[in-house]
């Protein structure tokens, strides 16, 4: 009998050997893809699943494109750049003459001048160079420089205020470092790993626990409620007291005979004795009052 991972290879499959021939052919274009960025250097190591195979596809792609689209942003820069250079091959050879002829006219000074006026032009980037627009520019400068001198001073002022942060940062830092209290104990290895062991046994025990404690209350009756016990509890504590107010009477009968009829007598003879005291106490009652009556 044939085990079952025989049927699960791919030579018995052919979708699971299609997938295989797609993830190594994925493979094989990765590998190129990392050995091109690394040379002349090898790829570091790492572990081969799908997620890494996933991701490593993802980033070569956006690579490629990338470098595609650098590519052609570089090939329209060079046509660009072409087509100016033949623009300016074909220019009007007559305009040439001329501005050739009114250079040679020039004196020194003129020249000087119109490179003067030239060189304005050109750093001040105004393409007709007329008085007002040149103007315009110089002012345009002017304020530009006046922002970006501002901005330095606030960077000046931001740069100095981060390094006396830097350098308090560095001062607190070797304090840390010269502070024993901050040491890392020797034994600190060892705990961490022993707490590791205990956290992993702990959540073991809690999950057994859990269940075990899921499996009593499936299997568990409803009890009563705090408040059904709270109310048992008073009557309780009032039968109890009753209890106690019987226990005094009966304690007082202890004296009696076991015997009913005996104890009836002995009830009665107490209580033709108890008439007699109350009646001699009405008399003395009585002749203590008419003594004073006297």
């Amino acid at each position: 009998m044939e085990s079952p991972s025989s049927f699960d290879s791919p030579l018995l499959s052919p979708a699971k050997a299609r997938r295989a021939a797609i993830q190594a052919k994925d493979w094989a274009y990765v590998t190129s893809w990392l050995s091109r960025q690394y040379a002349p250097n090898l790829p570091p190591d790492f572990e081969r699943n799908e997620d890494t195979l996933r991701t490593l596809l993802a980033l070569a792609a956006a690579n490629d494109a990338a470098d595609e689209e650098a590519m052609i942003l570089h090939r329209a820069r060079e046509e660009a750049v072409q087509a100016y250079k033949m623009r300016e091959a074909n220019e009007d050879s007559q305009k040439k003459e001329i501005l050739d002829e009114v250079q040679m006219c020039l004196g020194e000074k003129g020249r000087e001048c119109l490179d003067d006026l030239a060189e304005t032009t050109a750093i001040l980037g105004a393409l007709r160079p007329q008085r007002n627009e040149i103007g315009q520019a110089i002012l345009e400068l002017t304020r530009e420089e006046f922002e970006v001198q501002s901005q330095v001073t606030k960077i000046e002022a931001l740069r100095g205020y981060l390094e006396r942060e830097l350098a308090d940062l560095r001062q607190q830092l070797k304090g840390l470092k010269s502070n024993k209290a901050y040491d890392v104990p020797s034994e600190l290895p060892a705990l961490t790993a022993e707490w590791s062991r205990s956290t992993k046994l702990l959540t073991a025990k809690l999950g057994e626990y859990q269940d075990k404690s899921a499996m009593l209350e499936r299997n568990s009756t409803k009890g009563p409620t705090i408040e059904e016990l709270v109310l048992e509890e008073e009557d309780f504590i009032r039968l109890k007291d009753t209890v106690e107010k019987l226990e005094k009477r009966v304690r007082l009968f202890h004296c009696l005979p076991k015997n009913l009829t005996d104890a009836r007598s002995e009830y009665q003879k107490l209580e033709r004795e108890y008439r007699q005291l109350v009646q001699k106490r009405d008399t003395m009652f009585e002749n203590l009052r008419a003594g004073k009556t006297k």
